[in-house]
Formats: structure tokens, sequence, C-alpha cells
């Protein structure tokens, strides 16, 4: 009878371990990148209402070619995260944007989900902080179609100098 019993629990315990372990698998794969649908292949829900700050009075030529944002430069102070950045996807695009700001030897600093056309931030969040001095960023912009697909469209990159003051 102690066998049946001591068995009984063994194979209880032993489901709930495969269990507990296949819960974290689904989270651990759930989390990583898919190259087929652009890395972080959700719409970013924490992007706002966005102005590209371009003067829609201006008659300008619109073509099918995806408009993103340029940079001359950014500044922020040693030890912060928060960086005044303005990310975003202008509203004339017809497709979605994601957003990689990172430094010239390639440390990823951000990275957004999914921007919707017209939505974006006037502020981003790095994930680490950076020592005072001059670096070379730039802003690497992917596109992606907005069916289901989430196929991979053109990209840009756009190069800036960030500053960071002690």
């Amino acid at each position: 009878m102690k066998d049946k019993k001591k068995r009984y629990w063994t194979l209880l315990v032993l489901l709930i371990v495969i269990l507990i372990a296949g819960i974290a698998a689904a989270v651990y794969f759930s989390r990583q990148k898919d190259p087929e649908t652009g890395g972080n292949a959700y719409v970013d829900a924490d992007a706002s209402a966005w102005d590209d700050g371009i003067d829609t009075e201006e008659p300008r030529e619109i073509t099918e070619n995806i408009l993103v944002p340029g940079y001359s430069g950014a500044e922020m102070k040693a030890g912060d995260t928060t960086l005044s950045l303005r990310i975003g996807n202008p509203e004339e695009n017809t497709c979605y944007l994601q957003a990689t700001l990172q430094l010239e030897d390639g440390t990823v600093l951000y990275e957004s989900g999914l921007l919707e056309p017209g939505t974006g931030f006037e502020q981003i969040e790095l994930n680490q902080t950076l020592e005072a001095g001059t670096y070379e960023a730039l802003v690497h912009y992917q596109g992606y179609s907005m069916d289901e697909e989430r196929s991979e469209l053109n990209a840009s990159d756009s190069a800036f100098t960030l500053t960071v003051t002690p």
C-alpha cells in the first residue's frame, strides 16, 4: 500500500514539475523575437497621438515611400534613462514602423513595438544609463505591412549625435 501512495505522489509531483516547465517555456518563447514578424511584433499600446511637426499647409508630394523622422541631435543628463526624442510614425504612412535606438557600437538603448501611422512618443525610456560624453547614435526605422502577415518593408536609419551631460 505504501508503494502505491509513494508512486502516486511521485507521479503527481512529476506532472506538476512538467506543467510548470511547460508554462515557463511558453512564457520564454512568447517573448522571443520573431524575424518573420519583425521582432516585437505587437502594436505598441503605449504610443499616443503624435504630430510629425511637418506643416500640412505647405503642398508636398505624397508617394509610396515610407516617411521617417530625422534628427540632428539630442541631449540628456548622465544617469538618467529618460530621453526627449520624438520617435513616431508620420500619419501619411500606410504601414507600421518599429523604432530601435542604438549607439554606433550596436548597443540597443530602446526598441518600440509597432507604431501605427500618426502615433509615437515625445520621450522614451532607455534600457540603461549612459556616462557623460558624446555618442554617435541612430534610430533604425523598420517598416511592416499592416496586414496579418506584417511583412517586412523598407528600413531607414536616422543618425544623430547624443550628448550626455554630467
